[in-house]
């Protein structure tokens, strides 16, 4: 070949061979900033329910889908040395591996363990961690959850009717529903636990019927101390709520305590307008003469949102203790019908509840939608011997709106209220603002002191002979949820 020809050939076959170097130079180079990693799951369930100590592994997948490769800082459990789970990646075990190198649109296989004594006592029902990942500065994480105590796992389960059991408690994880013209009972003794965030929908109907010696209690399923902010206890928004379908009705509970609830969740249903609130209690459309809810001897405490709200609906409570709310403690708007007879209602605040905005009960005969707008509906209540008193210089208010009724009877309670009502309120022998002389209300004691001046204040109601603790009503009766002995 001459010298001119071979020259005519080296140029081209010189540029080819730059061009593939700097194209490997290029596939091979690693992202520096920014970038982002994906899993193959949202959630890593470890869904095994233990009878005895035992293993359980899972795995999950993480991808990069970039061209270019990525250098992954670490791969780690959010508790570190105190996580209950083991990690293996690319064959190195423990709870952190640093400096994972991932090809380009390539992944890695994340496998993980967990040991679990579901007879401890002292263990949580559910072990939740993270698995974290960070790239660049930036973490990407998904939620580990393993069931821990032995317990009856409720998880995004449909439930048809059923009566629960009390050998074991209930743990409920990502929601459960009690299905359309299906019931759900809940006998005394019962033991439920809510995962965070999660929630217990009534499409069909709900009967608890705890009893003075064995109320069934709703809490929490975080039981492990100084995990947060100390003793945790009385730490409220630990679980979602009681949300009641417009489709349910004839529900009852009796003898229950509901604490810790009333935290903001998703809503799973893409519509609807699910607040933060223990219990909430959707427009009554079978108005079949029966309440949509009845709540009898019942405790709601601590709830990071309201206690009880309604919308349209039909409640009636007696000898119930709602206190200690981030939001009202009782709330209805557009309407409806309320019954609400020997109720302590009222929060003082606390170090993770604030008492500044939110009083203690709300009934609207609207809803508003701006400042301007709203949509009515006719209220009838009906509120008696009843404590309606918090640290506010208004506890309690009473407000209409033109284009539907109003009517709020009040018969011998005891309520903290600056302002003159309504001429849609009947005025009946109330006591106003008056310290009614709780035994300790920031320990949860809201019996009444020997004077208190609701101390045979009441009007007897003859369907109604004893109080919240079983003892017998006087005559005439103390207001509120306890008789002064």
């Amino acid at each position: 070949m001459h010298f001119k020809n071979l020259k005519n050939w080296f140029l081209p076959i010189s540029i080819c061979i730059l061009l593939g170097f700097l194209s490997s130079c290029r596939k091979d180079k690693a992202l520096t900033t920014g970038g982002e990693v994906v899993f193959s799951v949202d959630t890593l369930m470890f869904d095994t329910v233990f009878t005895a100590q035992g293993s359980a592994t899972r795995k999950v997948k993480i991808y990069n889908p970039q061209k270019e490769k990525l250098n992954i800082t670490s791969i780690r459990m959010r508790k570190g040395a105190n996580s209950a789970y083991r990690l293996n990646i690319n064959g190195i075990a423990g709870t952190e591996v640093k400096d994972v190198e991932l090809a380009g649109q390539d992944s890695v296989w994340v496998f993980a363990a967990v040991t679990v004594d579901p007879t401890d006592e002292n263990s949580p029902f559910v072990e939740n961690d993270e698995l974290v990942v960070t790239l660049n500065g930036k973490e990407f994480a998904i939620p580990f959850i393993a069931y821990g105590q032995n317990a009856y796992y409720i998880v995004d389960s449909v439930l048809q009717t059923q009566t629960w059991l009390t050998d074991k408690p209930y743990v409920i994880i990502r929601n459960a529903y009690v299905d359309e013209s299906q019931t759900l009972t809940i006998p005394a003794g019962a033991r439920v636990y809510v995962h965070q965030d999660s929630r217990l929908f009534v499409i069909g109907t709900l009967k608890i019927n705890g009893t003075k010696t064995d109320s069934v209690v709703f809490q929490g399923d975080r039981l492990d101390p100084l995990v947060w902010i100390g003793d945790y206890i009385d730490l409220p928004g630990q679980w979602g709520g009681i949300y009641f379908f417009q489709q349910s009705y004839n529900n009852e509970i009796n003898y229950a305590v509901f604490k810790n609830g009333g935290a903001p969740t998703a809503n799973p249903f893409g519509e609807g307008n699910i607040q933060g609130a223990t219990i909430q209690v959707d427009p009554d459309t079978v108005q079949n003469g029966i309440p949509k809810l009845r709540l009898n001897n019942t405790v709601i405490r601590s709830s990071l949102g309201y206690g009880v709200l309604a919308y349209k609906s039909s409640v009636n409570a007696q000898n119930c203790r709602i206190v200690e709310c981030g939001a009202e403690c009782v709330a209805a708007f557009q309407g409806g019908k309320y019954n609400f007879t020997y109720c302590t209602i009222g929060t003082f605040g606390s170090q993770y509840l604030s008492h500044s905005d939110n009083i203690s009960m709300a009934l609207l005969n609207y809803y508003p939608i701006s400042q301007s707008d709203y949509i009515s509906g006719n209220l009838d209540a009906t509120i008696t011997n009843c404590i309606v008193y918090g640290s506010l210089e208004n506890e309690a208010l009473f407000l209409e709106r033109s284009g539907a009724t109003m009517a709020v009877t009040l018969n011998n309670n005891l309520l903290k209220v600056n302002e003159p009502f309504g001429s849609f309120v009947v005025d009946n022998n109330n006591i106003k603002n008056q310290d009614p002389m709780y035994v300790d209300q920031a320990k949860d004691d809201y019996h009444l002191q020997a004077g208190s001046p609701a101390a045979s204040a009441g009007i007897v109601i003859p369907s109604i002979t004893s109080d919240l603790d079983g003892m017998l009503r006087g005559n005439p009766p103390s207001i509120g949820c306890f008789q002064v002995q």
